[in-house]
C-alpha cells in the first residue's frame, strides 16, 4: 500500500481528474527508466487532432527527467487551450499510452487498493503449499510433501494398526507445516487463509495452530491443488474484502466508544491541535473526502505528516457501508489517547 500522505494525494488527483477532464483525453504512464521509450512512442503514434496535447505531454516528460518514480500524465483541450495534469507516484506502474473519451485510471485505482500481508495455507493430509503475499505479489512460498498412506490394502496391516500408523503420519505432516510457519514473520502477517480439499484444514486448525496464528486464521472453501491462479486470486480478494470491512467496522466502533468518553474530535483545526500535543491515536479519513480548497487540502496533508511523526495511525475508510456511518460523524475523525485541551 502507498504511504498515507501519498495515498491521499493520489486519491485526490484521481477525483480531480474525474471531475475536470474534457474528452478526448490522452493518458500516459511512464516509469522513470522508460521515459525515452514512451517519448518515442508518442512521437511515432500521433493521434489526429491531439498533436498539440501530445507535444505538451512530451515536453512535460522531458522536464521530469531526473525524477524518480512512475509519471502519470493526462492531457486534453479546453477550447483553444491545452490542459496537462501530472503526478509522480512511488507505486510501480508499467508504461502505457491511450487516447480515449475518459482518462485511463485503472493503474491508479490499482495502486490505491489497500492490501494486507496475507499467508495462504493450502493443504490436505498428504501435502501443503504455503504462499506469502505482500500486496498482490508472492514474496515467499514453500511446498511440503508427506508420505501419509491413504488406503488400507488387504493382506497388510490390520485396519486398527493401519489407522494408528496413518494418524501418526498425519500428525507428523501437520507438525512439519507448523514448523515451517514459524519461519515466516507472523507479526507482519495480518490474515491467514486456510484452504484445501476434505477435512484436513479443519483438523489442522483445531489442533496445530498457536493462538497467534488462530486469531488471524480464516478457513476458506472452494480451493484445492488443481485450482487455477485465477480461482485462487478470486478467493483471496473475497477474503481480503471481508477482512477490510471487518477492520474498518472495528475502527468505527472504537471511535464510537471513545465518543462516549469525550475522546473524539472531528474539526480539522482541532485535530491539528491535538496532533501537535501528541494526543491522537488514530485518524479515520473517508476515501471519498475531497478538500474544498487548497488551504483545506494543505491542512489534511499536514495532519497526515504530523500523524507519522507522532506514531498516530492513519486509516482510510473505503467500504461503502462503513463510509455512510463515518459521514454521520464527519469526513475526518480523530480518536484521542487523552484529552489535550
Amino acid at each position: 500500500m502507498l504511504p498515507p500522505r501519498e495515498w491521499y494525494k493520489t486519491n485526490r488527483f484521481v477525483k480531480e481528474l474525474e471531475a475536470t477532464y474534457a474528452p478526448p483525453v490522452t493518458s500516459v504512464y511512464a516509469p522513470s527508466k522508460e521515459i525515452n521509450w514512451v517519448i518515442r512512442v508518442l512521437e511515432r503514434e500521433k493521434e489526429p487532432g491531439m498533436e498539440e496535447v501530445q507535444t505538451s505531454i512530451i515536453k512535460e516528460l522531458d522536464a521530469l527527467r531526473g525524477s524518480m518514480g512512475s509519471f502519470c500524465i493526462f492531457g486534453w483541450k479546453e477550447g483553444e487551450n491545452v490542459v496537462v495534469k501530472h503526478m509522480i507516484t512511488s507505486g510501480a506502474i508499467p508504461p502505457a499510452y491511450l487516447v480515449d473519451d475518459k482518462p485511463f485510471l485503472e493503474p491508479l485505482h490499482e495502486i490505491l487498493e489497500i492490501w494486507h500481508d496475507l499467508l495462504l495455507i493450502l493443504l490436505d493430509h498428504r501435502q501443503a503449499l504455503l504462499k506469502l503475499y505482500k500486496g498482490s505479489e508472492v514474496q515467499k512460498q514453500k511446498r511440503i510433501r508427506s508420505y501419509v498412506i491413504s488406503k488400507h490394502h488387504k493382506g497388510g496391516w490390520s485396519q486398527k494398526r493401519f489407522s494408528r500408523i496413518r494418524k501418526i503420519q498425519v500428525e507428523r505432516h501437520f507438525k512439519t507445516i507448523q514448523d515451517y510457519l514459524e519461519r515466516f514473520d507472523l507479526k507482519t502477517i495480518e490474515i491467514i487463509i486456510l484452504a484445501g480439499p476434505g477435512g484436513a484444514k479443519k483438523d489442522f486448525a483445531r489442533g496445530h495452530t498457536t493462538k497467534e496464528i488462530a486469531d488471524k486464521t480464516v478457513v476458506a472453501r472452494g480451493l484445492d491443488f488443481s485450482s487455477t491462479d485465477e480461482e485462487i486470486d478470486a478467493v483471496l480478494v473475497d477474503q481480503l474484502n471481508k477482512y477490510r470491512e471487518k477492520l474498518e467496522s472495528r475502527l468505527l466502533s472504537s471511535v464510537r466508544e471513545n465518543m462516549k468518553r469525550g475522546l473524539v474530535v472531528n474539526e480539522n483545526r482541532e485535530i491539528e491541535r491535538a496532533l501537535e500535543r501528541g494526543a491522537v491515536g488514530t485518524i479515520l479519513i473517508a476515501s471519498d473526502y475531497y478538500a474544498a480548497t487548497p488551504e483545506e487540502d494543505e491542512i489534511i496533508i499536514r495532519m497526515i505528516e504530523e500523524a507519522e511523526h507522532t506514531s498516530a495511525e492513519v486509516e482510510f475508510i473505503t467500504k461503502e457501508a462503513i463510509l455512510k456511518e463515518l459521514h454521520k460523524h464527519g469526513s475526518v475523525v480523530a480518536s484521542l489517547r487523552y484529552k489535550p485541551f
